[in-house]
């Protein structure tokens, strides 16, 4: 583990740029609830943390180039190139105070690959792609995956320069603003894609595991519903005369966490259900909530099981109950993404040559690796996260687990290199 301690200091480094206090942080004792990190796609943090990332490239001969998307593409050339492309990345942009390693750990370390190859005299036949993709949180345009999706083909590039963050600034304008807009494609895609990422989850910990081959990314139906009630005074409306619309929200969000569960046990796999998102009008205690407005967050690893829980939450949705009425619409579905067994076998092969301990479990968040999976073989390596917290300001990877699934992702490269 020699070269830790260039990793570390850069991954520190650019968590100082994105934390909303500036405070550069190396040890997780230090990490307290305001050291936040906050930098939407399009943002001024978002760009500071970019010319980071270009400005590093540069300082150790690399030329980035950066396409129609904003994504960010660093390329060792090999000497075979017409064997096929090797990508491995993650996004630079966060959540809303949230932590340093999500996302940023793999894009960095995949440019530290590139950079432990050259100083290494290591000579690559294919060519090998470091890249930060755009907007993976979704935090400022209200869709997740906006680069790699634009980078896939899965949106077109109109209707992505179209959309519209939270400040009314379409998407091109935002990515001209920061000056990271490019003016053409990225001249290829990828035959083998790698996405090395914190586990976000507290599962490797639990389980004393060093690393994670992820088998599977999960599903996602997110529903977003309207319930309208009647608003009424809390003193004189007789229980049995109210319309209750935050009654028949929490009667429905029940269902979901019920829903969830039989799910899990009937499907035996990773299946979930959220409501984190809810709007109360008017909000106040001695008022019968007239109109309220919450999100659903349906996830599973299977098809069949998501089918299940988007079936079972619509049956509960059409059911008359209060005499309040349901609006919903179906924001986004994306279908689990199984990942490549012959990626999943050369990632095996690294961690088995290195002696780590290891583990396969999908993915109960989202990645780029999923619309770049619909176009490539790809697999996800994971490393443990402390507490198993993520998407919060104590996000926190130990810098050793960091060096250790750089050592198997490098060694995965390699395999896959030879291929």
């Amino acid at each position: 583990m020699e070269n830790m301690e260039r990793i570390k200091k850069i991954l520190i480094e650019q968590g100082a740029i994105g934390r909303e206090n500036g405070k550069a942080i190396s040890e997780y004792e230090t990490l307290t609830e305001n050291d936040g990190v906050t930098r939407p796609a399009g943002t001024e943090k978002d760009k500071k943390t970019r010319d980071y990332f270009v400005d590093l490239c540069k300082k150790n001969g690399f030329e980035p180039f950066i396409d129609v998307f904003g994504n960010i593409f660093v390329t060792l050339r090999g000497s075979s190139p017409d064997e096929g492309i090797i990508m491995m990345g993650s996004h630079l942009d966060s959540v809303v105070h949230g932590g340093m390693f999500d996302g940023t750990m793999g894009v960095f370390s995949a440019l530290e690959v590139l950079l432990r190859f050259k100083e290494s005299g290591y000579r690559n036949r294919r060519d090998i792609v470091a890249v930060a993709f755009t907007g993976e949180e979704g935090s400022a345009f209200h869709q997740p995956m906006l680069g790699s999706n634009g980078f896939t083909g899965n949106i077109g590039r109109e209707k992505l320069w179209t959309l519209k963050n939270r400040d009314e600034i379409d998407f091109k304008s935002a990515m001209q603003r920061i000056e990271y807009l490019g003016d053409s494609e990225f001249p290829g895609k990828p035959e083998y894609y790698l996405e090395y990422h914190i586990e976000q989850g507290p599962v490797l910990e639990e389980k004393g595991k060093e690393i994670g081959i992820v088998t599977s990314i999960t599903g996602q139906c997110v529903l977003s519903l309207e319930f309208e009630g009647i608003q009424g005074h809390s003193g004189t409306t007789p229980m049995e005369m109210r319309s209750d619309a935050l009654v028949r929200a929490a009667d429905i969000i029940a269902s979901v966490d019920r829903i969830a569960r039989d799910a899990s046990k009937k499907y035996r796999n990773h299946s979930v259900g959220t409501v984190g998102e809810l709007s109360v009008d008017p909000g106040r205690f001695n008022v019968i909530p007239g109109h309220v407005n919450m999100k659903i967050d349906l996830r599973s690893e299977q098809s069949e099981s998501l089918a299940f829980m988007k079936k079972k939450v619509l049956d509960e949705i059409e059911r008359e109950k209060f005499g309040v009425k349901i609006k919903y619409s179906i924001v986004a579905e994306v279908e689990p993404s199984i990942m490549s067994d012959e990626v999943m076998n050369a990632i095996r092969s690294s961690v088995s040559t290195l002696g780590f301990s290891s583990m396969d479990m999908p993915s109960g968040a989202g990645h780029d690796t999923i619309p770049i999976s619909r176009i490539s073989k790809a697999g996800m390596i994971f490393v443990p996260s402390i507490r198993g917290l993520s998407h919060t300001p104590l996000e926190w990877t130990n810098f050793s687990d960091v060096e250790k699934g750089l050592e198997v992702l490098e060694g995965t490269v390699k395999i896959l290199d030879r291929r």
